[in-house]
């Protein structure tokens, strides 16, 4: 079995959204299509600064996570959490890095 991987999906609000707007698509976002992806370990929304956020998604694997980053690119659901990012500075093509967990802590 491989090593759970975290990914880090940094969030910069899109002009005219609020948090509240984040909030609720990020919420259909984790009902309508995280929480039927299979590899998904646990999913965490925080605030860094005014209008910046990080999606922290921890998966069961490496290729658990290329595969619901696959899916994402067809997933109306997807889209529309990310309508509320501001997209301007983001290359969608590259690679989003992934950290492989060595240790786990409660």
């Amino acid at each position: 079995m491989s090593d759970p991987i975290t990914v880090l999906a940094p969030i910069k609000l899109a002009p005219g959204k609020t948090e509240a707007d984040l909030l609720a698509a990020s919420s259909r976002f984790q009902e309508n299509f995280v929480s039927h992806q299979k590899g998904v370990l646990r999913r965490e929304l925080v605030r860094t600064a005014e209008g910046e956020y990080l999606d922290i998604v921890q998966f069961r694997s490496a290729d658990d996570a290329e595969k619901v980053m696959e899916a994402e690119r067809s997933s109306p659901d997807c889209m529309e959490f990310f309508s509320m990012m501001d997209l301007s500075d983001v290359d969608m093509d590259a690679e989003m890095p992934m950290y492989r967990s060595l240790a786990t802590y409660c």
